[in-house]
């Protein structure tokens, strides 16, 4: 290990859903806290922070030389990007270290309105490799969170070839989709992830192949072990999930990160060992059938998933030995506490009962206990029953963390003399304040002041921000000053103190903008009548090659997006060559679909075969990443590139960023509604107006956590408590699954609101579709906007999406 990684600073942050958590992770030793506002954070439904709170918590995180970060890692609309400037405009002035962002065009938005404040991209903007975090480098993000998907050889790699903070998940829960890429909530329920209002469809237990598990419920991750790793591979902050969680949670899982990181930095890997009792306290806090190490040493695998249970496990606390009537007997796995409750339940033993018990005396590990039972439950030999609440431990939490103060330790000096106000000095390094009475001592007649009456009157700092370690006092021959004087000196003297530290963060105020105008000069005058639908081109995505040759049938196709699945390497591939030619006699453009997620693994397959894809005649490419765009422009590409949905052009500043890049075509957000989308102006854009949209882009395996990935690509079917099936697509070439909706978006029959959109084109988007099928959905199409003919809505289930109801 380099004697330069023992030196660095490694950055601990935790969470704060509210001020509580906040102050608790500050005392457990928390060098920086991000937390949300009132608006556009992802955790929605957290108790949040007012702006006062707000305002007093960047303050003192500062007068304690911590950082505070802001969460605003959603997607805006825009009506909501006029918003943004007054919303942030008291935290930045306040001195606020810091907002993580989502939205490509807040970033730009912010760093626009707000150049004296980093920008850190959040783990929304699904940053995977190092060209994505080189991209959002050259904006002038300063800190990137990548996709926790990513090895740690993946984040070293962005650590080493680029000059950004890396910021990496080491504690918490995890989705089971990318960042960023996730749909479910949104498309079954209304509640969008992308809008902080994510319902957690992936802890709900699926039937795949006969067998109903938690089969999307990935356990929290705990990487304690880890922490060498992690500071060798160079990252910079270790970032602790749970905004949703409680103060204590925030403050004990702060404190063991901030232990052995410590214990590592001070005594290297030979005096690193992780205790289990702290484990174990980690696992009594919350846990999801037991903790993980995440992505960080494997790509995905069953053993990730909390199969069983979707929420708190607890600690293996009683092994069953035998069962009399309602008196079970068992042996402690664990030391017992007085008011730890036991899980009743058990999985294993297919138990229905959903009680506990509640041991009232404390008992040691490995000792034999009795217990009553529900009458009728019976447990076998062996059974493992768990401990869900450790009261005790949460009470001591509370004792250290919750109510407890931090201290500065400062400097002061105090003098006086007869005739002369009394002068007290209060000082944290380089900076101090200086306080006087305004009367003047007198002589003592009878009781002058000596410094031990005055120390002791002074050191009285009781709960506030500071305490003096030094404190010199000089008194110059017999004075009088009153108690009640030294009081308010001591008072007086730490609020300036406070106040000028704060101060140095405290930014001055600027001129604000009318953002409103602003935006009103970037919105394109578009003619929003078509009069029969002929200006509009239609598209079409296909992932079989049945599905390519009824587009290459159908006269009204004008161009076709090749899937990344359809060949495992798409370049050099005389089909796919055959392709292109054949739609170009036909007058058909073809453009290859970038995969969804661009690993280093990916970048090393295109980088090799660059000069053969070009020569496969792609009129241009679909892209769903940074990484894809920073890679194309790296090698010098000039044909057209349009951004699929999931790059998320939801506002203007996010199309005026686009267009600042050269871009101009994009794909219709999904989740904005039809006036929505009028207000944003779709004209340069497509449509998607056919097809099972994507709902989750996962890391992990379906085909593989239910059994064995036989590495080839194909489709299951995973089907939820209402019986309804989602297709998941194994793209084994690039090793991810796609999950897309139980039912197809169908808005083909809503012609007379889309000719008033008048979106550039129309994309029909085909996934489990047979050639047969993919030609009735075309001829659809060719009847209702070229032949004038009333729509014809399929027998099968269907979606209207969002185009009319559109997500909060």
């Amino acid at each position: 290990m380099a004697e330069n990684t023992l030196k660095r600073k490694i950055e601990i942050l935790a969470p704060a859903g509210s001020y509580p958590s906040f102050r608790a992770a500050v005392l457990a030793g928390a060098d920086a806290v991000y937390a949300g506002g009132t608006r556009f954070g992802a955790r929605a439904f957290a108790d949040n922070f007012a702006e006062e709170e707000l305002l007093a918590a960047i303050d003192y995180a500062h007068l304690h030389g911590r950082k505070l970060y802001l969460t605003v890692n959603t997607l805006l609309k825009d009506g909501e990007t006029d918003m943004l400037y007054d919303y942030l405009g008291p935290f930045y002035l306040r001195g606020l270290d810091a907002v993580i962002v989502q939205d490509i065009g807040v970033m730009k938005f912010v760093r626009e309105h707000f150049p004296d404040m980093d920008v850190h991209a959040s783990t929304q903007m699904t940053v995977t490799n190092t060209e994505g975090a080189l991209f959002l480098q050259e904006q002038g993000v300063k800190r990137v969170v990548p996709a926790r998907e990513l090895s740690l050889d993946e984040v070293c790699h962005m650590a080493e070839h680029t000059n950004l903070e890396i910021e990496c998940f080491v504690h918490g829960a995890l989705c089971y989709s990318y960042s960023g890429q996730c749909l479910m909530s949104s498309m079954i329920g209304g509640r969008s992830g992308n809008r902080g209002q994510c319902a957690q469809p992936c802890r709900l237990p699926y039937v795949v192949n006969g067998k109903k598990e938690y089969i999307l419920s990935l356990k929290d991750i705990c990487t304690l072990d880890l922490i060498p790793d992690l500071i060798e591979a160079g990252i910079d902050s270790f970032k602790i999930e749970g905004r949703m969680k409680k103060p204590e949670y925030a403050a004990l899982v702060t404190s063991m990160y901030r232990k052995y990181t410590d214990l590592y930095l001070e005594n290297g890997r030979e005096g690193f060992k992780v205790s289990y009792s702290d484990r174990e306290m980690l696992m009594d806090i919350y846990n999801r059938g037991g903790f993980s190490q995440g992505y960080y040493r494997q790509h995905n695998g069953r053993d990730m998933l909390s199969l069983k249970r979707p929420g708190h496990s607890g600690v293996p606390a009683m092994r069953v030995s035998s069962q009399k009537g309602r008196e079970i007997t068992g042996k402690t796995l664990t030391d017992i506490y007085k008011g730890d409750v036991l899980d009743l339940s058990c999985e294993e033993n297919n138990a229905s009962v959903k009680g506990n018990y509640t041991f009232g005396k404390a008992i040691s590990k490995g000792d034999t206990v009795q217990i009553l039972v529900p009458r009728g439950e019976q447990y076998r030999k062996e059974t493992i029953l768990h401990r869900i609440r450790r009261p005790e431990l949460l009470e001591q939490v509370n004792r250290t963390y919750e109510t407890g103060t931090v201290q500065e330790p400062i400097w002061g000096s105090f003098w006086t003399a007869p005739g002369e106000p009394a002068v007290l000095t209060a000082g944290l390094g380089n900076l101090s304040v200086t306080v006087r009475t305004k009367e003047k001592t007198e002589e003592a007649k009878k009781h002058p002041l000596d410094q031990v009456q005055v120390r002791k009157q002074l050191m009285k700092t009781g709960n506030t921000e500071f305490i003096f370690e030094t404190l010199d006092i000089a008194i110059e021959e017999n004075v009088f000053l009153p108690m009640q004087r030294l009081n308010e000196l001591r008072r007086q003297v730490l609020e300036q103190l406070t106040a000028k530290i704060c101060g140095i963060y405290h930014r001055r105020k600027i001129g604000q903008p009318d953002i409103s105008k602003q935006n009103a000069c970037e919105t394109q005058v578009t003619e929003h009548k078509v009069s029969d639908g002929l200006g509009m081109y239609l598209s079409v995505l296909a992932e079989t090659k049945g599905q390519v040759q009824a587009a290459l049938a159908c006269p009204e196709v004008k161009r076709i997006y090749l899937e990344s699945c359809l060949y495992s390497i798409p370049y050099g591939n005389s089909e796919c060559k055959e392709i292109c030619r054949e739609a170009s006699e036909k007058g058909i453009e073809v453009f290859f679909a970038m995969p969804h997620i661009y690993r280093q693994e990916t970048i090393s397959l295109f980088s090799a075969g660059y000069s053969a894809l070009m020569e496969m005649e792609f009129d241009g490419f679909l892209i769903r990443n940074y990484e894809s765009f920073h890679f194309l422009m790296r090698q010098g590409f000039d044909k057209k590139i349009i951004l699929d949905h999931n790059l998320y052009v939801f506002n203007h500043w996010a199309k005026q960023f686009w267009n600042s890049q050269g871009v101009y075509s994009f794909t219709a957000p999904v989740e904005l509604n039809r006036g929505e989308l009028g207000i944003l102006g779709i004209f340069r854009a497509e449509l998607i107006v056919y097809g099972r949209l994507p709902v989750m882009v996962s890391a992990q395996c379906v085909e593989n956590a239910a059994g064995e990935c036989n590495k080839k690509p194909g489709i299951l079917m995973l089907k939820d408590r209402y019986q309804k099936e989602f297709p998941v697509r194994n793209y084994c070439g690039f090793c991810y699954n796609v999950i897309y909706n139980t039912a197809p978006l169908f808005l083909l029959e809503q012609k007379e609101d889309i000719l008033n959109l008048a979106p550039a084109g129309l994309r029909i988007q085909f996934t489990v579709e047979d050639e047969r099928s993919a030609e009735d959905i075309l001829k659809m199409y060719g009847d209702i906007y070229c032949s004038g003919l009333p729509a014809d809505v399929p027998v099968v289930e269907v979606t209207r999406g969002h185009f009319k109801r559109g997500v909060n």
